[in-house]
This record gives C-alpha cells, structure tokens and sequence, in this order.
C-alpha cells in the first residue's frame, strides 16, 4: 500500500480528537504562559490532542521498569525510523546515517557549530521559523535572507495566497562570498507549503554550484494535508543525498514534543562524524529513554493515528477559511499543504502584529504567534494559528477574535 495514500484505521484509531483535556495548571508551555486568564492558546506548535493509545500503552510498560538510567540509543529506534522513511515517503537510507539529538533546534546548533566559522553566512527563506535567526546568531554566524514570494493561491486550493521560491535571488545569495550552508524549511513553517520535486531541485542544484552544503528541516514532513505528498530532499539524487542532511523527530506529527527526541538523518560520513562530535561536546547528544520508545512505537504502530489527525486538521483549516470569508472577509489566509499552523495576513487591520498579538491576548483573551518572529516583510503583518485544538476552542477563539474586530471598528 502507498502510505502517501488515506490509510485510515477506524479501529483503535478512531480518536475523539473533539474531547477538550484540561492542560492548564500542568505546566504546559502553551496553556500555562498566557499571562491573561480564560486565554485560548492558538500559539506554540503543540497539540491538544492525546497521543496514539499504542504509544501510551508502551510508555506505561517503560515506566514499569522502574530505573530510568542513562539510556544508549537502541538500533531498533533508528531501524523503525528508517522503514517509516521508507514506506511512508519512498527515502532508502540506512540507519548508521541516523544520529540522536535533544531536539531540532539543538541539533541546528550543533550542525551550525560544526560546519561553519564564525562569520560565516547561512541562507535561510523567511517567513520562517523564528529559531532559525536566532539560533545561527548565537553561533556567531550571519543569517543571508532570500525571502519567499508572495502569489495568488491557484484555483481551489483553499487558500488565498500561496509562496513560492525566488530562484534568481535565491541564486544571488547563495553565491555570495561566506555562505556556507543553505538552511531549507520543507514542508515550510509558516508558509504551509510542501516543496514539489522540481522546486526543491533548483534550489539543490544553485547550492550544488556553489558548493554550499543543504540543511533540510523536515520536522513537519510527516503533517501533509490529506492530498499532499512530501518530498525528502535527501531522496531527489546521490549528489543530494551527500550534499545534506535532513532533521527528522516524531515529536511534531504524534504529539511527543516533550520527550526530546529528534533525529538527524545524514548519509556523508565526514559530515556526519564532524556534527556527531558537535552534538556530543555541547552535550544535546544524549537522549530521553522514553522518546526512544515513543518513537519507534509511533513508526511502527501509529500510522492510522496520524491518518486521521491530519484528516481532522485539514476539517479545522477548512472552518478556518470559511470564518474568515463570512465574518473577517479583510483577512486573508495562505493555502496549507503541510504542518498543523495557518498563516494569516492581518495587513488589513493597520496593526503590527506584536502589537496585535498583546492586544488579541489582553482584551480578546485569545494567543496567537506574531508574524514579526518569522521575518515578516516590514509592510506586512500577519498571526500564525495553530490548527491542532478540539473544533469547538478553534470556534470559541475565532469568534472572540471576531467580536473584538467589530468593536474595535466601532471605536
């Protein structure tokens, strides 16, 4: 069976992903940050949704044990991660490629630390993950914008905008004394696209060229929106494949995020030694015991869980999009190919988007992430929503932010 396919299992899989879990006072970063009480949090990407019963099930029989030591990483996690890889988006790798980390960032990090000098430049496409820029600053090195293109999304992809790579400025900046890696989002976050193969080619050869080496983050791969496909950039060609290295974790798709667990999938062993040696000297190499079981678990066993979590995601984009259209028509959403957040463009309203974001918080009792975070363009504001909540707190949080617009017109 192609796993890029709906495989939907409606058997121990069939979730009630409608059930509202009480998080708040668990010392949960989303719930319990908003200064604000009664805040709905629709900020950082975490889940509200319980994690697959098989996950939790082998978790609990971990926790039997009752020594939770110092743990080596287990072959199996890496063999489970290489067969998702290769059923699930056609990537053959083997799992001596695979290293260990804390997390994506740390990883990011250690790879920065390892690759470059300091001075160094590392492309990166904003609007992006805001830990990208930081986290290359405080390695010492220089973040090179090649910023996204704006488009009109096409005919009923759901959205109304879309991005798109500018190659020729990408290739002005790649070429450019200094650059040393080349930082992708894929799928993008918060653009919410899936690169095709022919995108992520262009992009691979103009690094090829130049001799700049690809760092690919694929943490939300594995959050397609049902109809989208998942292009490993690693998998295009050998000189890809030698010329990268990819960032993978289960932490994003099955809601694991707190167990600290990620990957970094990278078949150049010279590269490879020089960031495992990275990892191992800044100390983000050992790992989480539990997040070896979850993970593998969630490989193995999990697959319909997913299914039908990004089913119920693509529902709540939906509700999204139409909301807006009836009661918010001046905002304007991007089309969502990938990942559990939609990018919102809130130009319209006249407000820079920290400015909104406190405002949303403080008197609509509603968080969203500001666009400022992610390099948003200086004419431009926009919120990041994250879709991964029960339908009911997305409508009682959209309302609110609908209600408070028509007061704020008002006044």
């Amino acid at each position: 069976m192609n796993m890029n396919e709906e495989t939907i299992d409606p058997g121990i899989f069939s979730v009630d992903f409608d059930r509202q879990i009480p998080r708040r006072g668990t010392a949960s970063v989303k719930w319990d940050v908003p200064r604000e009480d009664g805040v709905l949090p629709l900020w950082v990407a975490d889940m509200d949704f319980r994690t697959a019963q098989p996950i939790i099930d082998a978790l609990r029989r971990r926790v039997e044990d009752g020594i939770y030591g110092y743990a080596l990483p287990p072959r199996t996690w890496r063999e489970s991660l290489v067969r998702w890889l290769s059923v699930r988006h056609g990537w053959t790798m083997s799992p001596d490629s695979v290293l260990g980390a804390i997390g994506v960032v740390p990883a990011l990090a250690a790879v920065v630390r390892a690759l470059c000098r300091p001075g160094d430049k590392v492309v990166v496409q904003p609007p992006v993950y805001g830990c990208f820029f930081t986290t290359i600053r405080n390695q010492g090195c220089e973040v090179l914008e090649s910023p996204l293109r704006r488009v009109s999304a096409p005919d009923g992809a759901g959205g109304d905008f879309t991005y798109e790579m500018d190659f020729d400025d990408l290739e002005r900046k790649i070429a450019q004394p200094g650059v040393r890696l080349f930082l992708l989002c894929n799928p993008h976050n918060p653009a919410g696209r899936s690169w095709t193969a022919d995108e992520l080619r262009r992009a691979g050869d103009i690094c090829r060229r130049n001799g700049v080496f690809v760092v690919s983050d694929e943490i939300h791969a594995d959050l397609q929106m049902p109809g989208s496909r998942h292009v490993p950039f690693a998998s295009l060609s050998d000189s890809f494949r030698d010329g990268s290295l990819s960032f993978w974790s289960a932490s994003k798709a099955f809601n694991l995020a707190g167990l600290q667990t990620a990957e970094v999938v990278c078949a150049n062993s010279s590269v490879r030694e020089l960031v495992g040696k990275s990892l191992e000297t800044n100390g983000t190499g050992g790992l989480n015991p539990f997040g070896f079981v979850a993970s593998s678990v969630a490989w193995d066993e999990c697959a319909g869980w997913l299914d039908a979590v990004r089913s119920y995601i693509k529902g709540n984009y939906i509700v999204l999009c139409d909301f807006l259209r009836a009661r918010l028509p001046r905002l304007r959403v991007a089309t969502l190919e990938a990942t559990y957040l939609a990018w919102v463009d809130t130009s319209a309203l006249g407000i820079p988007s920290e400015t909104l974001v406190a405002r949303l918080e403080r008197e609509a009792k509603v968080l969203f992430s500001p666009g400022k975070i992610f390099g948003e363009a200086r004419d431009e504001a926009f919120l990041r929503v994250n879709l991964a909540c029960p339908r009911a707190t997305l409508a009682e949080a959209l309302e609110r932010v609908a209600a408070w617009c028509d007061a704020a017109v008002r006044t």
